[in-house]
């Protein structure tokens, strides 16, 4: 039996950012990421009434802490890596909307785990991963960004139902003018995004790549209490075949319908355009193996096809 805590949501912003440094081009200035701890937990996943594809709503457990990069990539963050470790295939400069705080998009899927992984073996090869307790750094699950984005909510929006609610945290087509924004620009001037967990922009702005093959049955095959260890496609071989990839989370030029906390949608995993961007995963490893043992560490344009 899986045993997990019950979230703190309301204590979970107080804590201080995890900082993750990323590697830079020889002379230039110290740069790092920063990640927010999701912890241990279940939550309710899917709708009711809204689409095929996100029923049945059923619940689901998360086994051990996880940490969630606390804005997308950035422009500048994307750009560092890749002049610094020059990873095979990927542009410095992908993005149509330009700015060093705006999302890179313009990336796809498979450019993505390209980058997640040099940064990966870049901290392990620096000597960083032992004081991070490193394990994985990668693209969250879907059922790990949905837990992360609704933060104990079982509203639309982490924050609510409804465009308003929508139009107090998120960039869409009623508030984007059409473009990108800055990661850390807050949608309404002044009243800076207060996400539980301390998350910025998980409603609109740019799509989020996600780890899992798509399944549109995939709600259906799991069974209550389904332990989300891993993607999807990992758990059974057969879904390998479903070459499109998930993506969450809406953009800005999506309708408020397309950016719930349950809304699905996938593409291609070489798809690109200006609205795709991603968030970045990162597991560690003594806070994995005793929470999955029970324990309670605290160290721990798109289209449907």
């Amino acid at each position: 039996m899986t045993l997990v805590r019950k979230p703190n949501w309301s204590a979970l912003a107080a804590e201080p950012d995890l900082e993750v440094p990323l590697p830079v081009p020889t002379g230039q200035a110290a740069l790092a990421m920063r990640f927010r701890r999701i912890p241990a937990g279940e939550f309710v996943m899917g709708s009711r009434g809204n689409y095929p594809e996100e029923e049945p709503a059923h619940r689901v457990i998360l086994p051990h802490d996880f940490w969630l990069g606390k804005f997308v990539v950035t422009q500048e963050e994307w750009r560092t890596l890749v002049e610094a470790c020059r990873p095979a295939g990927l542009e410095a400069s992908p993005s149509g909307f330009k700015g060093k705080r705006r999302p890179v998009e313009t990336v796809s899927w498979s450019e993505v785990q390209a980058w997640c992984k040099s940064w990966h073996a870049w901290l392990r090869g620096d000597g960083h991963a032992p004081s991070l307790h490193l394990r994985e750094l990668r693209l969250p699950s879907e059922a790990e960004w949905e837990y992360a984005c609704r933060a104990g909510s079982e509203t639309e929006y982490w924050n609510g139902d409804g465009e308003a609610a929508l139009r107090e945290v998120g960039w869409f087509d009623g508030n984007s003018g059409g473009e990108t924004h800055d990661v850390d620009e807050s949608v309404v001037a002044g009243s800076p995004e207060r996400h539980p967990a301390g998350l910025v922009g998980m409603h609109g702005n740019v799509w989020e790549w996600c780890g899992d093959c798509s399944d549109r049955g995939a709600y259906r095959a799991r069974p209550d209490g389904w332990p989300a260890e891993k993607p999807w496609s990992e758990w059974d071989e057969a879904s390998m075949g479903l070459r499109n990839r998930v993506i969450r989370g809406g953009a800005w030029h999506c309708t408020a319908g397309g950016c719930r906390s349950a809304y699905r949608n996938w593409l291609w995993p070489d798809a690109r355009d200006g609205s795709l961007g991603f968030r970045v995963c990162l597991v560690r490893g003594p806070a994995a193996r005793q929470d999955q043992a029970g324990g309670g560490a605290g160290e721990a344009g798109a289209t449907r096809s």
